[in-house]
Formats: structure tokens, C-alpha cells, sequence
């Protein structure tokens, strides 16, 4: 699993339901529970491009989560 904490995310950017997953990851990444991080990472990068896909987050916050949570 990968998390880059070096790459911080606007929250204000983000619809909600992407925070929430971005805190439940960082949490799972920094306990070791790599079983809870890769379900909800997983279940995480269909809303990431949704909302990509309809403007809600754009490519520059795009290409930064990818960068942050290992997305390829």
C-alpha cells in the first residue's frame, strides 16, 4: 500500500464524501491496517473519478490524489 503525506490536499476542493475517505485511508495507512486501507481505497477510486469525470474536482486535484494514494 502507498500514502504519500508529503502531498496535502485542499479539503476545502474536495466534495465531503472524499474527505471522509481520505481520513479513514490516512488512518488505516498510519495503524497498519492494510486490509481496511486497500477496501476503501478500492472502493474509493470509482467517486474519485466520478467526480473528475463531472467537474467536481478538477485535473490538478486529480493528478494529486493519484500522486498521494498510489492511484495509477
Amino acid at each position: 500500500m502507498y500514502f504519500n503525506a508529503d502531498i496535502v490536499l485542499d479539503n476545502k476542493k474536495l466534495p465531503e464524501m472524499l474527505r471522509e475517505d481520505f481520513a479513514d485511508l490516512e488512518r488505516f495507512y498510519n495503524n497498519g491496517d492494510w486490509f481496511n486501507y486497500g477496501l476503501t481505497l478500492e472502493n474509493s477510486v470509482p467517486s474519485i473519478k466520478a467526480f473528475y469525470s463531472n467537474g467536481t474536482i478538477d485535473s490538478e486535484m486529480f493528478s494529486l490524489i493519484r500522486k498521494k494514494f498510489g492511484i495509477a
